[in-house]
């Protein structure tokens, strides 16, 4: 392996440490663990085949080939801090969004930084948002509200109202409409299987006293939209997700359900972390996303 094809991020554990000198305080600013700044600057000495850092039990200190390379990195700093293009951007989103809602950030995006490679990575919200906190994404595109707290560095930006509907397909809702007047009328339900909206919308349904059966639990998904359409139940949807069927008859959408709680598409980011790419995506997703309908 060339001595430079690596991973920028061992460069900036080195940083960090030296800057900081030591692990306890570079860990909190680098916002990675003491263990993975360690192994990062071992892994860094064994690829650059030097010495960085002198350790005795109490302290460390920087070798002269370690003062060498902190004064290099001083002077490009804006490189550890974003302003020069990484070579990779890595965008963390539940699949349901990344479905309706990215696609046209992400080619505004590319279009603007060619050399750049995009990983994307679908998780739950709360695997997602580890993954950030662990500088494993750049970004984490996905829904609001979330259950837990943010630590201050955390910036939270809300950008649009979703509308999740409950619908059922043209048959199913013929064969059951009358039924639904009466007031113990137990609905049959397809809800999300995700901890943080389930909590949202089985709170919704008690509050309206309202009788339901699950009889499946399935994030959005195609297949969700396909048992809607083929009559097995009443499923909780993303609105914009079924707008074709919606606009030609194949689905209804159910009016018993008034007032629904609204997701709202957040993009969460670490501030500490002055990043270009972050900022230019920011926009980006937020100029296309207030092109959408729903």
């Amino acid at each position: 392996m060339n001595k430079f094809d690596i991973n920028l991020n061992l460069y900036r554990s080195f940083y960090y440490v030296a800057k900081y000198g030591g692990f306890t305080k570079a860990s909190k600013y680098a916002l990675i663990s003491q263990s993975s700044l360690s192994s990062n600057i071992k892994n860094l000495e064994n690829i650059l085949d030097v010495k960085l850092f002198e350790r005795s039990i109490t302290n460390i200190k920087l070798t002269n080939d370690g003062k060498e390379l902190f004064e290099k990195l001083n002077e490009i700093t804006n490189i550890l801090n974003g302003h020069i293009q990484k070579q990779e951007f890595n965008i963390g989103c539940i699949r349901s969004i990344a479905d309706n809602y990215i696609a046209d950030a992400i080619k505004l995006f590319t279009e603007k930084n060619k050399d750049i490679k995009i990983n994307i990575y679908y998780e739950n919200n709360s695997d997602l948002y580890q993954m950030l906190k662990k500088d494993d994404l750049d970004i984490l595109v996905c829904r609001y509200p979330l259950f837990y707290k943010f630590e201050k560095y955390i910036c939270v930006e809300k950008i649009k109202d979703i509308e999740n509907v409950f619908a059922c397909s043209k048959d199913y809702y013929n064969k059951e409409v009358s039924k639904m007047k009466n007031k113990n009328y137990t609905y049959h339900l397809i809800l999300p299987n995700s901890s943080e909206k389930r909590r949202t919308i089985e709170q919704y349904l008690i509050d309206n006293n309202m009788n339901y059966i699950v009889d499946i639990e399935i994030p959005n998904s195609t297949l969700l939209k396909n048992l809607i359409l083929n009559g097995t139940a009443i499923g909780y949807i993303n609105k914009k997700y079924i707008e074709k069927e919606l606009a030609n008859g194949s689905l209804v959408c159910l009016n018993n359900f008034k007032n629904i709680p609204l997701d709202n598409l957040t993009i969460i980011y670490n501030s500490n972390i002055n990043n270009d790419l972050i900022n230019d995506f920011v926009k980006d997703i937020k100029k296309t996303i207030k092109k959408t309908n729903n």
